[in-house]
């Protein structure tokens, strides 16, 4: 697996809005099978970011909410987009990894079937650690003073061929 330093990318959102911005803009990468991972403490901002990532897709983000207690939540893509689903994981009631396969989770391949037509996304993914295969994105979210979050990219695999997109659609953001 071919990982970049770490990290790839940071940067900073102002505000909840502004982490969906980003989350927006970097929909526009998002191929079928992709995996995105999202790591940051309570509050951090992971669901809005997934919000700005479902608007992005073309999902209607009315339906968007953090998966905590159903542990796994599709949205249909509903745009001309390649990515037919998106996908959308917490793990953060899991007890292990046999938890992901009762949701058809394939370990050895980062995701398996869910990944399949759709851009699948794993909050708390720092809980499995294991599972997550050898392409991803992951995004680390951290409070900073008055509503501010600063997002540390990494990139491994296939998306490595995609940092120069990435850095350019997130400037903006660069710090």
């Amino acid at each position: 697996m071919t990982t970049c330093e770490s990290p790839c990318w940071q940067g900073v959102t102002h505000d909840a809005d502004d982490t969906a911005r980003l989350g927006h803009a970097l929909a526009q990468l998002m191929l079928p099978g992709d995996l995105i991972l999202l790591i940051g403490e309570l509050g951090a901002g992971k669901t809005q970011f997934v919000r700005g990532l479902a608007r992005g897709l073309g999902v209607d983000t009315r339906m968007v909410s953090s998966p905590t207690f159903v542990l796994l939540h599709e949205y249909p893509v509903t745009s001309g987009n390649p990515v037919s689903f998106l996908r959308h994981v917490d793990a953060y009631r899991l007890h292990d990894l046999d938890d992901l396969g009762t949701m058809g989770w394939d370990v050895s391949t980062g995701g398996g079937e869910l990944r399949e037509q759709a851009v699948l996304v794993l909050e708390w993914a720092d809980r499995v650690a294991d599972a997550w295969g050898d392409h991803w994105l992951m995004l680390r979210i951290n409070h900073l003073p008055d509503d501010k979050r600063r997002i540390s990219l990494n990139l491994a695999g296939a998306w490595r061929d995609r940092q120069p997109d990435v850095e350019r659609i997130l400037q903006p953001w660069t710090t």
